[in-house]
């Protein structure tokens, strides 16, 4: 039996279908759990394709410097992200960039996959101690190499926002995006995308709040 290409990450970052048409559409809530929200848009994608981008946001007892903390822990990686068997991070020359690695097993019916981001964060959050953006996207790199067994996840953007509230609050906004489609339909794929995204950023908010 041929394994469906899907997986709990990756599903955070497929379009897991085509949408009508490709005018950029508002945000729209789609599950609202405890301390989380999740919503969803459609964009264009850079060959004129639909493409799903995901919106998770909550507020923690926590700090920016801590969700950086935990962003590069790797011991920590495999605590908050369904499924990853491996979550590596490698650091570059620039202390406000790293390279993160995570490898992904998955049940019988589906492939196991990996993918490989870096994360950069931005300039102008480096002269505010109360809001940081990091961004994050798909790169090539010899220190993790494509594995033939495996299915590298690639066409990601994202970014984490974090932005400082009153009484030791953080409001984290998490963006997530790919140029990757698949032909799962709908009515399995959402379900799979919308509770995977809630453990990992459940997982994520325990986690700081520990």
């Amino acid at each position: 039996m041929k394994k469906i290409s899907i997986t709990v990450f990756a599903v955070m970052l497929y379009a897991a279908c085509f949408a009508k048409d490709t005018i950029p559409t508002d945000f729209k809530i789609v599950k609202k759990q405890g301390a989380i929200t999740l919503y969803e848009r459609w964009l264009p994608g850079s060959k004129g394709e639909p493409v799903r981008e995901l919106k998770a946001e909550f507020l923690v007892e926590s700090d920016i410097q801590n969700v950086i903390r935990l962003l590069t822990n790797q011991s920590a990686g495999m605590k908050w992200n369904q499924n990853a068997s491996v979550y590596k991070i490698a650091h570059t020359l620039n202390d406000d960039e790293w390279i993160n690695y995570i490898r992904y097993n998955m049940p019988v019916m589906f492939d196991d996959q990996d993918c490989c981001l870096l994360y950069k964060i931005s300039a102008s959050s480096l002269l505010n101690k109360n809001k940081c953006v990091i961004n994050f996207e798909s790169i090539n790199s010899p220190l993790f190499p494509s594995n033939p067994d495996l299915t590298r996840i690639t066409g990601v953007k994202g970014q984490w926002k974090l932005e400082q509230q009153p009484n030791h609050l953080l409001k984290i906004t998490y963006l997530i995006s790919s140029d990757k489609s698949g032909s799962i339909p709908r009515f399995i794929s959402d379900p799979i995308i919308h509770n995977n995204l809630f453990k990992t950023m459940e997982s994520f908010k325990n986690l700081l709040e520990k």
